[in-house]
């Protein structure tokens, strides 16, 4: 996505002036940035600068300290928000897949829009098969996740994400839990997502992905955002020290 299109493209998601502590610690320091629709946006950082922080508290798996988070219309940092409801729109695959062991890869597809979207077993089902397609693993529906490779398992947490029909879509180090050989099967799968439109905030250290598939690229550093930009701008020619600094050591 180019430059020009955000000004005219609705901001998915906005943030002014978030902070957030735990007890006495401040993990996040005056946040304040504007995602937008269609926009893939890659966060990249030390361990420890507030990343995964950041996009927990997107979807309000971390509770707002202080600022404004707005994501699609649904103010999280109100304390009165349905939280529920603001994360209908709101897919997130974590880095340890976190899919049921006792249940099939089709139930863990079908469970959330059975119980939470009210949809029919059939429709569901429908859906779920339609994902698992998306993502290569149409033959794996009856499996279990201890049958699965990490590779799959991240597919199949990501085509579980899908079946509730996300505006978009969060992924905190997608690929950090798998063996090297399998991540490539997991990028391709967010690229081809990226491809199709979807509005996607995605924290890892895959740096040749970044330069591949962001429109933007943030590196934080204790729990601020230093620098931002196109990934030409941040991975190529950084200009904060810090960013220098970090690129050195990983790239």
């Amino acid at each position: 996505m180019k430059d020009t299109e955000t000004n005219t493209r609705e901001v998915k998601i906005h943030v002014k002036n978030l902070e957030k502590f735990f007890g006495k610690l401040e993990v996040l320091k005056d946040i304040s940035t504007d995602i937008y629709e269609g926009e893939v946006v890659v966060v990249i950082g030390p361990s420890g600068s507030g990343k995964s922080t950041f996009l927990r508290c997107l979807n309000l798996l971390e509770d707002i300290t202080g600022g404004e988070v707005v994501v699609d219309g649904n103010r999280l940092s109100d304390k009165h928000v349905d939280i529920n409801k603001a994360r209908e729109d709101i897919g997130m695959v974590f880095q340890h897949f976190n899919l049921f062991n006792n249940m099939n890869v089709l139930d863990n597809l079908t469970l959330a829009p059975i119980q939470l979207k009210k949809q029919s077993k059939d429709e569901a089902k429908e859906t779920a098969m339609k994902m698992l397609k998306r993502v290569g693993l149409d033959d794996k529906a009856t499996s279990f996740p201890a049958q699965l490779s990490g590779g799959q398992k991240q597919r199949a947490a990501i085509a579980r994400s899908l079946c509730m029909k996300p505006d978009i879509m969060l992924f905190d180090e997608p690929t950090s839990a798998l063996d090297p050989e399998m991540v490539g099967e997991v990028l391709q799968v967010m690229k081809k997502l990226a491809q199709e439109g979807m509005t996607m905030v995605i924290v890892t250290h895959e740096m040749g992905f970044a330069k591949e598939v962001a429109d933007r690229v943030l590196f934080m550093d204790g729990g601020y955002i230093v620098e931002e930009g196109t990934p030409d701008e941040v991975l190529n020619n950084p200009k904060e020290p810090r960013t220098i600094d970090f690129l050195n050591k990983v790239l």
